[in-house]
């Protein structure tokens, strides 16, 4: 980890003690009781590009903010803030003003009534919920980052795997996925749902690179990844289909506070930035930072550079 992703870990740990503080006694729902304090996103204000704690997002909010800051807009980014219940937050309370998301994800985190099933109607479900959440959402971009369950080829081969509700067929599955997996609804509960999939065990795994190699030497027989991480087609991964979808389609796009939407110059070069990309870019963007061990923003302004955004 770089020292300014330290520092901004750093820094995020404090976000999240002071708002844990602040919300003690209120409720179980993860943006309820936050004071809404004024962030500095509107006209002529700075910018904060918040992300989760993976590459993907981090580099996502170093293209958001190196777009911006080319636009003549003051922008930072805070990276590494962890998972949805904790970037979320610092949104809803002005810590951040901007963070890279995914529609269905996020659809199903806001609405948890949502019944859209395709990526049109995750658009049309999807700018309501975020409003009654207090954000907004710019455009929609055609790169996609799809969470998708794999296994291994010998197992796939073994037992014939080819869809999420083959995997009833593997004794003693155990699932290996982000420690968040376990509460989404696509998680363990959700194959067991939909698909009649009986886990007998759910491993959390912070380290991308050991859920690979737990896999690779079965101790765990199938776990979620990104349809954009390099680990999948490098290791020869099987990617199991999901055609009732259990996962929603998870384009990415950025989810801003309201006051951010009022800033034209901001969400132009936000949206400048998704219309030029790609699922394909995005990978390889990814391999550039987790493979090639590239910092994040020197692989955004490569690519800002490469489409006349900077």
């Amino acid at each position: 980890m770089s020292v300014r992703s330290r520092m901004s870990a750093l820094a995020a740990l404090v976000v999240v003690a002071a708002t844990a503080l602040a919300g003690c006694g209120a409720n179980n729902d993860p943006l309820a009781g936050d004071s809404a304090a004024p962030s500095a996103g509107g006209a002529g204000g700075e910018v904060v590009v918040g992300s989760a704690n993976f590459t993907e997002n981090q580099v996502l909010a170093e293209l958001y903010a190196q777009a911006m800051t080319a636009k003549g807009v003051k922008a930072s980014t805070h990276l590494d803030i962890g998972s949805r219940e904790l970037y979320l937050r610092a949104l809803k309370d002005g810590s951040i003003s901007v963070v890279p998301e995914y529609t269905g994800n996020l659809l199903q985190y806001l609405d948890k009534k949502a019944t859209a099933s395709t990526p049109e109607e995750v658009d049309e479900q999807l700018p309501k919920a975020a409003k009654d959440s207090g954000f907004d959402v710019l455009d929609t971009t055609e790169a996609v980052d799809q969470d998708v369950y794999v296994v291994t080829k010998a197992l796939a081969d073994k037992y014939q795997l080819k869809t999420l509700g083959d995997l009833t067929k593997v004794p003693d599955l155990k699932v290996g996925g982000p420690t968040e997996l376990q509460e989404r609804p696509y998680g363990p509960d959700g194959l067991q749902g939909m698909y009649k999939v009986k886990v007998s065990k759910f491993v959390a795994y912070d380290a991308p690179a050991l859920k690979v190699k737990d896999l690779k030497d079965g101790k765990i027989q199938a776990a979620d990844f990104f349809t954009t991480d390099a680990a999948i087609a490098d290791n020869g991964f099987v990617k199991l289909e999901d055609p009732q979808t259990l996962i929603l389609p998870q384009n990415v796009v950025p989810l801003v506070r309201p006051d951010v939407k009022k800033n034209s110059k901001a969400v132009d070069a936000m949206n400048a930035v998704g219309k030029q990309l790609t699922t394909d870019e995005l990978a390889a963007l990814n391999k550039k930072v987790d493979v090639d061990h590239a910092d994040p923003g020197d692989v955004a302004k490569e690519w800002l550079t490469s489409k006349g955004l900077v």
